[in-house]
């Protein structure tokens, strides 16, 4: 005859057991003298990035900061394209060049978060899959290389004037500066395009 493990242990004898093993593990991890909580290790890393992001933080020429990514986008061209593998949606695409203003490597992205474009005031959704069009490269430069790419955004209307910011803002208390610069934000009117 043969032993199962299930019948060593009756099942409320082994649910209990896992229930006292698993709050005390819960009780020594949560003491006030405990190390590595969750609010803690939170806390740590926020200082940390602001502390980062502050030393990041310099002069251009003492009056324009660098943006906490390093990388300044310049908008070079506005033009119409249509969304492709999908049902065709008119786009907008911002030509750039994308500059490290930083001391440091950087990594630059064209991903449609780094300019924000709206309409009316309402966010339009970035497109990557443009009829037409290959991929923009995202890759590593060194300080003061320039590389050129576009963003894609999809048209609530083809009437209403898209506006063009800076992308990706912290915003808290103390502090309020663009991750991504814009040298040139703009509203186009797509009646010009």
């Amino acid at each position: 005859m043969k032993l199962s493990a299930t019948a060593l242990i009756p099942r409320r004898a082994f649910l209990a057991l896992g229930l006292a093993a698993g709050s005390a593990c819960l009780a020594a991890c949560s003491g006030k003298d405990s190390k590595g909580s969750y609010d803690d290790g939170y806390a740590a890393g926020y200082a940390a990035a602001q502390a980062d992001a502050a030393g990041k933080k310099s002069g251009s020429n003492g009056n324009n900061d660098i943006p906490v990514s390093g990388i300044e986008y310049t908008i070079t061209g506005a033009q119409r394209g249509v969304e492709s593998f999908g049902d065709g949606k008119p786009l907008l695409i911002l030509n750039l060049t994308a500059k490290n203003v930083s001391e440091d490597l950087q990594t630059v992205m064209f991903s449609g978060n780094e300019i924000l474009a709206f309409q009316d005031g309402k966010g339009l959704n970035p497109s990557m899959l443009v009829e037409g069009l290959d991929l923009p490269e995202s890759r590593q430069i060194q300080p003061g290389t320039v590389l050129e790419g576009w963003l894609g955004y999809e048209l609530i209307d083809e009437t209403t004037p898209v506006e063009c910011e800076a992308g990706g803002q912290i915003a808290s208390s103390d502090n309020n500066e663009a991750i991504y610069g814009l040298t040139n934000p703009q509203t186009i009117d797509l009646s010009t395009l």
